[in-house]
């Protein structure tokens, strides 16, 4: 009777170890993540404000995961075409997405893609936030805001202005600040603000939106002008650029922020670990000063916060949308 009892002990022993033996197998893949590299798809063009935030941001993340983090730009259809590549790719940690609000919006008003875990996309972290900063080429006889509405009133539709894509927040926003100061200029749209930005420079466009992280340098050097900001307080490196709400225009006080995301349905520890380890990167001192050092401000808050503000967003996009009549062109 008692051999009867110890083998009957010994084999649940051994059906308990086994059980155990493979959740720990199964928990493996996030807890030695990440293994090898990873791979970030940027759905702009490389230069784009976008694009040199994720290299920031992914530096920083390779840095601590001692992998190295790889920049796929996969820039077109405003972003969609990356966001298609990322809703594809297996739900393993090793395909993310940086992207901006712009591809957000987007996505948006297209009803394509929700972000939602369980659905299209998984959010991570909302890493960082910048505002977008009016530009006109350095030829543009304008100094001020003011001077831009008297310029486009005397001529109608003389001025053209750059945007990332049809549909995208620097297509928005300039919609929105032309609605309000009463003016018009013919949008040209670009496959990402990277080419928008190299046409600024060049002089093929007047007027164009972006992040200043893609043009602080062409500010300081003289090559653009920085008519206005849309924070609501002047930013530190642009200390004499006056914000839109100075100027009598908050509507137009639109800001970009930039998140990581990966596919639907990732593992909910796997998105924790990645998670905390962007949000402790972001927060180290040296890290704070690179990030702000760029014109952006870190923030890197948690999935759940992250997946409430983006909730918020749909929303009060499309109240803006609604109140100015905007569309998205073809």
């Amino acid at each position: 009777m008692q051999t009867r009892k110890f083998s009957t002990l010994s084999a649940w022993l051994f059906c308990a170890f086994t059980l155990w033996s493979g959740a720990a197998s199964a928990a493996e893949p996030w807890q030695d993540y990440p293994s090898k590299p990873v791979r970030w798809i940027v759905p702009t063009s490389p230069g784009a404000g976008t694009d040199v935030t994720a290299r920031l941001f992914g530096q920083m993340a390779a840095e601590s995961w001692k992998q190295a983090v790889v920049a796929d730009n996969k820039p077109g259809a405003s972003g969609m075409l990356g966001l298609d590549a990322l809703v594809n790719a297996p739900a393993d940690g090793y395909t993310l997405m940086f992207m901006s609000v712009s591809q957000f919006i987007d996505a948006t008003l297209l009803n394509k893609y929700t972000f939602e875990a369980n659905k299209d996309l998984t959010p991570i972290s909302l890493l960082a936030s910048t505002p977008l900063i009016l530009l006109a080429h350095a030829d543009v006889q304008v100094q001020n805001v003011a001077q831009l509405i008297a310029l486009a009133k005397r001529q109608p539709e003389a001025l053209n202005y750059g945007s990332g894509g049809s549909g995208g927040l620097t297509h928005l926003a300039m919609e929105v600040f032309l609605k309000k100061a009463g003016i018009a200029a013919t949008h040209i749209p670009y496959k990402g603000s990277g080419p928008a930005v190299v046409d600024l420079l060049a002089g093929r466009v007047q007027l164009a939106y972006s992040t200043p992280p893609a043009v602080l340098q062409h500010i300081k050097s003289g090559r653009l002008k920085a008519l206005a900001v849309t924070t609501d307080t002047r930013m530190t490196s642009l200390p004499d650029v006056p914000t839109m709400n100075e100027l009598g225009y908050p509507a137009a006080s639109i800001s970009t922020w930039y998140g990581l995301f990966g596919p639907a349905h990732m593992a909910p520890d796997l998105v924790d670990k990645i998670s905390r380890t962007v949000r402790t990167t972001t927060r180290t001192n040296v890290n704070k000063d690179k990030i702000t050092l760029s014109g952006i401000d870190p923030v890197a808050n948690t999935p759940a916060e992250f997946a409430q503000l983006l909730a918020r967003e749909r929303q009060q996009i499309n109240a803006i949308v609604k109140a100015i009549g905007f569309k998205k062109e073809q």
